[in-house]
């Protein structure tokens, strides 16, 4: 919604008093989803560049009442003149009191515009400022968490070594808990990799230790997964908890290069010149590749087209969207609309992790998420390449627009396949996705949502700026329990479906426009697998 310069003709001829626009007025500024182009008071400007930033939303609210309160203005303006001389019989009195009152209005109404404008500019400038501030201390965070992680790196296999002496399980499993606090996610599958590769003797030890014990690999990791069903969900209420996850994230290069004893400044001087995202991007893919090749494992496809029921109509509501999504049969499905123009329009569906370990009945597996880490807009690696695959299939071309709804994994696999521009995505919902590195076109209307305590948005990291704008919201509650309460589907079915707020309401008003008149003429349900 970013606004480039809008023009504003004015009309009406030279009927009113003070604070009349007969002259055009040029008004400049940024934000919401109108502008960019020139515009008459009797239509409202055209739809341009979605800004996803609240900022953005704010601005394009306040726009749109200065062009609501123009056209009010514009509507009294050219009321009939009624301060000619009357016929017999007509109250001259009441007439000319009417003409003042419509002037008056006309004054009232271009002190509110210009009162809208400047609100406008200073929210601009409020929440420009707000955003470099905040880009400013989270650089600082990251680069204090980045040392830190530097720090463990390097200590990590010594501290495998003091872990190996601790003799209660009980203890074991509570180091482990408190370790995956700080090291979940992509955290730590590049370093338990790199040490099982450089330190198995170590590693050997750990195991050896486990056995000396009475202690099976299996129950150990059941107590450690106990401790999450447990203190999970509290830990997740914790303020802060959650942003600490994404930083310990952010920080995986800089635990790697301690753990490969390469130097803090050699390390920063990398990722300062690749990018933060390029270079997690690419740890997350060689991870998933070496992963699928040293276990044999065939890439994720679209394995199977079926035909499925149409939809009358489509989807015009986050709410509504995320209902579809969980009542579907398969991984994927897309939904073809005629519009009244007689052009093409398809929404596509996309679930979320179904199987934490590779599983031959799907494949949104927990190894794919890892790959969709990895993916660049040239090079798609896990499921959502398996995404454009199906969309390919079901006769979807690069001039078709297509608005995408995705939940979990599936809305990491949605924000690449609209970064990768293979097809003309305009609108885009991604609920609890680790999209936060993901950088789209702007002209893609994003609503990017997740609940408050929810760590599955955390697992891309902080992000550069150049991601979607996340927004967070108190969960309905009561569906989901332990670490991933507050990532149910149930639950964001519910709280989607509540009242929105103005961020919500905008993309809801943009996909209800881009959709008006559609009508449903074919629908597809895509199985996505791993073989």
């Amino acid at each position: 919604m970013r606004v480039g310069g809008q023009d504003w003709e004015g009309g009406g001829g030279d009927i009113g008093g003070a604070g009349a626009l007969g002259a055009a007025a040029s008004r400049s500024g940024g934000g919401g989803a109108i502008g960019g182009a020139t515009a008459g008071f009797g239509a409202k400007p055209s739809v341009a560049a979605w800004d996803g930033t609240v900022t953005g939303v704010a601005c394009a609210r306040l726009r749109d009442a200065s062009w609501l309160a123009r056209r009010a203005m514009l509507a009294l303006r050219v009321a009939p003149m009624l301060g000619l001389t009357a016929a017999p019989g007509v109250d001259v009195a009441g007439l000319r009191a009417c003409a003042a009152e419509i002037d008056a209005r006309i004054v009232a109404i271009s002190a509110l515009v210009a009162e809208l404008d400047r609100l406008h500019d200073d929210t601009m400038l409020a929440g420009r400022a707000y955003e470099l501030a905040s880009d400013a201390v989270l650089g600082l965070v990251e680069e204090v968490a980045g040392t830190a992680a530097h720090a463990l790196g390097a200590a990590a296999p010594a501290l495998l070594m003091a872990a190996a002496g601790v003799a209660a399980p009980w203890t074991a499993a509570l180091l482990l808990g408190a370790g995956a606090a700080l090291s979940v996610g992509l955290v730590v599958v590049p370093l338990a990799a790199q040490l099982a590769a450089t330190h198995p003797h170590h590693v050997a030890a750990v195991v050896a230790h486990a056995r000396a014990a009475g202690v099976p690999l299996d129950r150990f990791m059941a107590q450690a997964a106990g401790f999450w069903d447990r203190a999970g969900e509290a830990l997740l209420a914790t303020p802060g908890f959650v942003p600490a996850l994404a930083i310990a994230v952010e920080s995986t290069d800089e635990a790697l290069a301690g753990l490969l004893r390469i130097p803090e400044p050699v390390a920063a001087q990398l990722e300062a010149t690749i990018g933060d995202d390029e270079l997690f991007a690419a740890l997350a893919a060689g991870i998933g590749l070496g992963v699928r090749a040293g276990a044999g494992l065939q890439p994720v496809r679209a394995t199977a087209v079926r035909a499925a029921p149409l939809r009358p109509r489509p989807v015009t509501s986050p709410g509504e969207a995320m209902r579809v999504i969980l009542a579907q049969d398969q991984q994927i499905t897309i939904h073809e609309h005629r519009m009244p123009d007689g052009g093409r329009r398809f929404q596509v569906f996309v679930r979320g992790t179904q199987a934490w370990l590779p599983d031959d009945s799907t494949g949104l597996d927990g190894l794919a998420n890892v790959e969709n880490a990895g993916s660049t807009p040239r090079a798609l690696l896990g499921s959502d390449a398996a995404l454009a695959e199906a969309m390919e299939s079901a006769g979807i071309g690069a001039d078709d627009p297509v608005d995408l709804f995705a939940y979990s994994q599936g809305a990491a696999a949605a924000a690449n396949v609209a970064a990768s521009e293979r097809f003309r995505v305009e609108t885009a919902l991604l609920v609890a996705g680790p999209v936060a590195g993901t950088e789209l076109p702007r002209d893609v209307a994003v609503l990017s949502v997740a609940h408050e305590g929810d760590p599955a948005a955390a697992m891309d990291g902080i992000g550069d700026g150049d991601g979607p704008t996340t927004v967070l919201f108190e969960s309905a509650g009561g569906h989901g329990t332990g670490f991933g309460a507050r990532h149910s589907g149930e639950e964001y079915a519910e709280s989607l479906s509540r009242p929105p707020d103005f961020y919500v309401s905008s993309y809801a008003e943009r996909l209800r426009e881009a959709n008006a008149g559609a009508t449903g003429v074919a629908g597809w349900s895509v199985e996505v697998r791993r073989s």
